[in-house]
């Protein structure tokens, strides 16, 4: 029980400095949550359904700030999010297929490669 509620407070630590950080730099929360999640115990595939869960939620947020502020382009909303369901589609059903150790090695490539390029 203590344990649950320790591994949940970590959890929740991590999605608002992740998330905080995201909001400021415009994105890269899964640089930080995703890992984390990994790191925490859970399987790949529940730590990107995790981590891509809350992007969702942060990005709802956002986008009805935007639309208050009336700063949001419809069109252009709707194409990109027509656009990317199939993706995303694909990519939830092919991530399902990929053995745990290898996407978590995959991931931590993807992430060293990003370092590498971003440092240039």
């Amino acid at each position: 029980m203590a344990t649950e509620l320790l591994l949940q407070l970590a959890l929740t630590a991590i999605a608002v400095v992740a998330n905080a950080l995201s909001t400021f730099a415009g994105g890269g929360a899964g640089l930080i949550q995703l890992p984390a999640l990994i790191l925490l115990g859970l399987p790949f595939a529940s730590a990107l359904a995790t981590h891509k869960l809350a992007s969702v939620a942060l990005g709802v947020g956002a986008a009805d700030r935007h639309w208050r502020a009336s700063s949001l382009d419809s069109r252009l909303s709707l194409l990109i999010l027509l656009g990317g369901l199939p993706g995303v589609l694909i990519g939830a059903r092919s991530v399902l297929t990929i053995p745990n150790d290898v996407a978590t090695a995959g991931l931590g490539l993807l992430t060293l490669l990003l370092g590498m390029y971003s440092s240039r």
